[in-house]
């Protein structure tokens, strides 16, 4: 008789999946019949397990065999007020749905993002909505191609086979600067986002296409990036300011650089709007108590929501559906801190949307 440890070991569901080249979690749902396993990773997973004679744990996998009713939700930035309607949106509905949401912050660190995508993996959740920390996650694309329903939010990913649901960046940015120029400004600096996030770069693509479209130069040292911190906000606007007190406007890429950039002009002395007019990108509850009043892109946050939910949702019950990308408009909301002393004419921006007659 072998000794115990001249014993074959017994293959396991790391080996089954390692054989297949999946996680652990795909070989499980697919041992408890999940739906939405693509047909080529379950066949893959299936000829492991004969190829190694893996026997799974009967008991184990009756106890584990009922739908899960958890959905991820990864935000790269908890305190950001853009995010705070868009994810009570998709807890509401996701909650009508019989789901339990669990919310997780990346903090824009990309490991703690893996670590959180194997958490949501390992608790087989149902879906999972996610902000990347960037366009070319390889996990993301790896998960959803092994079968986990992902909807992304805010960031045009690099692979074109997962559902995205995104705001119209550069028409928002055009119609801002768009509304500058009409109001007389030719000197247009730009507080943008890091260039490494889609909408950090077509905000600043839409800032470049109406200083084109105007005829008007782009001088490099006008265009200034931070973080989406209020410090980069602030500390941006500082050096902007102070090295070229020749501009006169400013559209900068999120809220919480906005509320950096307003602070930093107040320390400076320098008077919103007559000695520069700003325009931010996000819209705040408490963008309507700044003194003056902010004006705004808007996203259509809610919407962002609703739609996130409507994709994850129809993609747990149909995993085959083409992927999908849903643009939705964004609007620009004019109050004082542009300077503008009078209502304007609705007008369509190239490619962009019409103006918001919310002038203070």
């Amino acid at each position: 008789m072998p000794s115990k440890k001249e014993r074959p070991t017994t293959p396991t569901i790391r080996d089954v999946a390692q054989t297949a080249g999946v996680s652990p979690a795909t070989v499980s749902r697919v041992l408890n019949n999940y739906a939405f396993i693509r047909p080529e990773v379950r066949a893959n997973v299936l000829n492991a397990i004969r190829t190694l004679g893996y026997e799974p744990n009967r008991v184990a996998q009756r106890l584990r065999s009922t739908r899960s009713l958890i959905i991820g939700f990864i935000v790269t930035d908890i305190t950001n007020p853009f995010l705070n309607t868009v994810m009570s949106t998709v807890e509401s509905i996701f909650f009508e749905h019989g789901y339990s949401v669990l919310m997780s912050n990346t903090g824009a660190n990309a490991q703690k993002e893996l670590d959180y995508l194997s958490m949501m993996e390992a608790e087989e959740a149902a879906g999972i909505v996610v902000i990347p920390t960037s366009e070319d996650v390889d996990r993301i694309a790896e998960m959803a191609a092994g079968g986990m329903p992902i909807v992304v939010i805010d960031r045009h990913m690099v692979t074109d086979t997962i559902d995205c649901v995104l705001s119209d960046n550069v028409a928002g940015a055009f119609s801002a600067v768009d509304h500058l120029i009409r109001l007389g400004h030719r000197q247009i600096g730009h507080i943008g986002g890091p260039l490494y996030l889609t909408s950090g770069r077509e905000r600043y693509q839409g800032y470049l296409q109406a200083m084109a479209a105007a005829g008007l130069p782009v001088h490099d040292t006008w265009v200034r990036f931070g973080n989406h911190k209020y410090e980069s906000g602030y500390q941006q606007t500082v050096e902007l300011t102070r090295d070229h007190p020749e501009v006169t406007a400013l559209f900068i890429e999120n809220n919480m650089m906005s509320l950096g950039a307003l602070t930093a002009l107040q320390d400076l002395r320098r008077r919103v709007p007559d000695d520069v007019a700003v325009v931010g990108f996000d819209d705040t509850p408490w963008s309507t108590l700044l003194n003056p009043p902010l004006s705004v892109v808007a996203q259509s946050t809610a919407e962002i929501g609703r739609r996130a939910a409507a994709l994850l949702l129809e993609r747990i019950k149909q995993p085959d559906l083409p992927a999908r990308t849903e643009l939705l408009p964004t609007t620009l909301i004019v109050r004082a801190s542009c300077g503008a002393k009078r209502p304007l004419e609705m007008v369509e921006p190239k490619g962009g949307p019409g103006v918001d007659q919310n002038t203070v």
